[in-house]
């Protein structure tokens, strides 16, 4: 094991990083923070005083001086990806805010550099340790397999337009996609943890631009999938940031009743609509961060008994989904994660 405490660096302070900074502060023994950096070099001097560290303007310095063991990188991918890249040269762990790449070669090989360099790549979505979501696995592994027919994946999110500093989500290129990939990542993540890799998946997409000549935005504003995991059970994935009305749920459907999960809710309904069960839980403050940064000190002094939650292969797959998705809506035809997986040598059950 490492010794300790774990020096953290961080970039791209979020909202995330900054709970998860808050935590790593106050668990002295087992971290200490080395410097923080920002876009913004008042968030960043801000961040500094409240953790008593540094407060850099140049990433590599920062890396190269502090020499960290843990990098939290916030923000935008293309922001980041180069200080990511680094810092799995320099044998650091990587924690990432959502989504886990632009695209799954690059998040393949970040994730595959952190494996070879014995370390980790984790990625930060707070929704993995919802109350309500464990929940919503548990009511749905009570069933038999051949329960659940239908999954109803939604998230629309009506936003208006793009503030300067936002207009990169309208880039393929420094986006990576559009509302698939930046707004139901965490919804798709998990319905692979509780469901696996599905076998195909056909995805068509609309972009709703007004000015179409001057092609300000080139990434997807609606996106409509299918994704068949079984000959019995199937999702219809339905994602826009520019329709109504705003929803963001899960929801399977089985043979006498639907479970539906969204942020803060999760319902029990009869097929004709009755309300048989309604749970509620706000999952505010740092209590995500607090379990992330435990689990991760357990599993690095004890990484056989304490595996990490969920296992690198998780995100692979998500990545494989949406790379599988982005493709199919270029070819017009149904696209194999499985394929895009094995291509990069990995295997669809596993790293390896």
């Amino acid at each position: 094991m490492q010794e300790r405490p774990l020096k953290v660096a961080a970039f791209g302070l979020c909202e995330q990083i900054n709970l998860l900074l808050e935590c790593a502060y106050g668990m002295r023994e087992a971290f200490v923070i080395a410097g923080v950096a920002d876009a913004d070099p008042e968030r960043a001097s801000a961040s500094a005083r409240r953790y008593e560290c540094t407060a850099y303007d140049d990433v590599r310095q920062m890396l190269v001086q502090t020499e960290p063991q843990i990098f939290l990188a916030g923000g935008p991918t293309h922001l980041c990806g180069e200080w990511i890249s680094l810092a799995i040269e320099k044998q650091c762990h990587v924690f990432k805010t959502c989504p886990a790449g632009l695209a799954f070669e690059q998040a393949a090989g970040w994730i595959r550099g952190c494996m070879r360099q014995g370390r980790r790549f984790i990625l930060i979505e707070p929704r993995r340790f919802h109350r309500l979501t464990e929940v919503f696995w548990e009511m749905a592994d009570q069933e038999d397999v051949n329960y659940w027919h239908l999954i109803s994946l939604v998230c629309h999110v009506p936003q208006p337009p793009a503030e300067a500093e936002e207009r990169w989500r309208y880039d393929p290129s420094l986006a990576g996609g559009g509302v698939l990939i930046q707004k139901a990542y965490w919804l798709l993540d998990e319905m692979l943890l509780g469901f696996g890799l599905p076998q195909q998946v056909y995805m068509q997409r609309a972009n709703q631009a007004p000015d179409r000549q001057q092609r300000l935005s080139t990434t997807e504003d609606t996106a409509a999938a299918v994704m068949r995991f079984s000959d019995s059970l199937v999702a219809v994935v339905s994602a826009s940031r520019t329709l109504g009305p705003p929803a963001e749920y899960l929801r399977i459907h089985g043979k006498e009743r639907y479970v539906t999960l969204e942020k803060d809710c999760l319902t029990v309904c009869s097929h004709d609509g009755r309300l048989l069960e309604r749970r509620e839980l706000r999952n505010g403050g740092n209590g995500w961060a607090q379990y992330l940064l435990e689990m991760f000190v357990q599993h690095l002094e004890k990484p056989e008994q304490c595996p990490l939650y969920p296992p690198p292969e998780t995100d692979l797959r998500t990545m494989a989904v949406l790379e599988a998705a982005y493709l199919s809506a270029k070819t017009g035809m149904p696209e194999l994660p499985s394929r895009i997986l094995e291509l990069a040598g990995f295997k669809p059950d596993g790293l390896w």
